[in-house]
């Protein structure tokens, strides 16, 4: 009777909760969607290999990764990389339903794989703070948080081709999703071929020169460093640096679709820093992809 009972107090919750009759976005199937499966049913939900224990604490991956744990690896110029999910079979089709074409529905859905992600690296650098902290024997002091949220650029070429930057997407909703302020920093000169058939070697050479800071990142940096000094986001302080403190990082995070080989990442990264260090602003670049093949 009791268990009766407790189904028929739960039942009006589940319908309030549940959209019935709706096709899920990927499958495609007529089912009942719960909007705590992100608008697809759970049979898709339940596909998705999430990356809740990465193995490779640098780039992210699900397993051991050799670029990372090689020797003569980096410089790296990004703290660490962090992904909502590996890059399989599935993850690739979702991908190019949004990327390649033009299925702007899959968007919401990426944005909120990458913002379970992104609160799970938030959790992630909290406890290591707390763990440093009580092995120190002194209190941190200060809370670990990202001041800007940036996207990687795609060429002239391929943003006349799809209509739009996947990266660029991604980042802004993100942002919106997790109250951060977003701001375009990079442009690509040129596009690229495919980095994960190339030698380390070659990827590196082949990134050189691809990545710069847009003419007005400077100004940009500044004027959110300032901000963030000032506790408001809503008003911009004098142009000067004397109210910002040089001893803490101003941290960058760096959105983009998919992580490979890091090198991307690696590029857009150094520019970003170098960006800061023409500021007089230490930038502490964190990145955070939708998937990690």
């Amino acid at each position: 009777m009791f268990i009766d009972m407790m189904d028929r107090m739960l039942k009006p919750l589940h319908r309030m909760l549940t959209v019935s009759g709706q096709q899920c976005l990927t499958c495609g199937q007529t089912a009942s969607l719960s909007r705590g499966y992100l608008g697809i049913c759970k049979t898709c939900y339940l596909s998705i290999p999430w990356i809740t224990n990465p193995k490779c604490v640098y780039c992210g991956r699900l397993i051991g990764c050799p670029d990372c744990t090689r020797e003569d690896a980096g410089p790296w110029h990004f703290v660490c990389n962090r992904s909502a999910a590996a890059y399989n079979t599935v993850m690739r089709e979702w991908l190019a339903q949004y990327k390649y074409r033009g299925n702007e529905s899959y968007a919401p859905l990426l944005i909120r794989m990458m913002e379970r992600a992104y609160r799970q690296l938030q959790r992630e650098v909290h406890r290591r703070q707390r763990f440093l902290s009580h092995e120190s024997g002194h209190p941190s002091g200060v809370n670990w948080q990202i001041h800007l949220v940036t996207s990687v650029p795609v060429s002239t070429a391929r943003l006349q081709e799809r209509g739009f930057n996947q990266a660029e997407v991604l980042g802004r909703g993100l942002a919106a999703a997790c109250k951060l302020p977003y701001a375009d920093l990079l442009k690509r000169e040129r596009h690229t071929d495919k980095q994960s058939f190339k030698s380390r070697i070659a990827r590196l050479k082949d990134m050189e020169g691809v990545f710069h800071c847009l003419p007005e990142a400077g100004e940009r940096l500044l004027a959110q460093a300032r901000r963030t000094c000032s506790g408001s986001t809503r008003r911009a302080l004098p142009v000067s640096l004397d109210s910002i403190d040089r001893a803490y990082p101003f941290r960058i995070l760096l959105v983009d679709d998919v992580y490979t080989t890091g090198s991307t990442v690696n590029a857009c990264s150094k520019e970003l820093k170098l960006a800061g260090e023409s500021c007089g602003i230490l930038v502490e670049v964190y990145s955070l992809t939708w998937a990690r093949s």
